[in-house]
């Protein structure tokens, strides 16, 4: 019972001090070795830029994480759903898995060019980019909880009578969780990474199209600070899915 709180106190505590170490390292690097700004700006001229300037910042942040949002919120039950599917149907596994391998060994840059065919510059481009970034990664992790299920529990199930939708919801999905859920962690970064991606290729707004463009007239520290709050959207996304694990899996203890 003690080392609970000193394991909730480590888990607050640590990433805390690495945070000070690391970006006080920084701004002391800066200032001894006289780094020009123009180069890497330190973090207090980032922080700064960011409070200073989040009215011109804001609606790029905005625009990204809506676009984030969508495309990670689209992705979760599609990819649950599918992978629930094609582990249920062996034909239906042999006949798409290939495809669902293939979009996460393409390079989503490789099908942006289509993409803004079809779709335009505009939102829509970039929630389907993340969409297809994050559906292949929740659904591989969907489906290696759900084949993987002991097979002492479906025996149970099945010498109770119950049909598939049954075994699915009472056993296989519940046991499932912990795969379901890394895929849903890894795709809050694969949304961020991949919606910032099209932003600098396929946008005239969002956080990525103002990187490039800071990046371009050598404005620095402002390039980093979007850098900053991208990674603020990312590790939100990330830490509300490790939150509401936390929540789903309080039934194992």
């Amino acid at each position: 019972m003690e080392e609970k709180p000193m394991s909730r106190m480590s888990e607050i505590l640590a990433p805390v001090i690495m945070f000070f170490v690391i970006f006080g390292g920084w701004e002391l690097c800066i200032r001894i070795f006289e780094v020009p700004k123009v180069l890497v700006p330190g973090p207090l001229a980032i922080f700064q830029c960011i409070f200073e300037n989040f009215d011109e910042l804001a609606p790029h942040f905005w625009i990204s994480s809506a676009t984030i949002l969508s495309g990670y919120l689209l992705a979760i039950p599609c990819g649950i759903l599918f992978a629930a599917v094609i582990t249920n149907f062996r034909l239906v596994n042999d006949a798409l898995s290939p495809f669902v391998i293939l979009l996460v060994t393409t390079p989503l840059m490789t099908l942006m060019p289509i993409l803004c065919i079809q779709l335009g510059f505009g939102m829509n481009v970039r929630v389907i980019g993340a969409l297809i970034q994050c559906f292949p990664i929740i659904n591989m992790n969907a489906c290696t909880g759900f084949n993987n299920v002991p097979k002492l529990r479906l025996e149970l199930m099945q010498s109770l009578r119950a049909n598939r939708i049954q075994r699915f919801f009472y056993v296989i999905f519940p046991t499932a969780l912990p795969d379901v859920f890394s895929g849903i962690k890894l795709a809050a970064i694969f949304a961020t990474t991949a919606c910032i991606g099209i932003e600098f290729v396929a946008s005239s707004a969002g956080l990525g199209n103002r990187i490039s463009y800071y990046t371009v007239y050598y404005k620095t520290e402002y390039a980093f600070a979007c850098i900053f709050l991208v990674a603020a959207v990312g590790l939100l996304l990330y830490g509300l899915a490790s939150l509401l694990e936390r929540k789903a899996l309080n039934w194992k203890t």
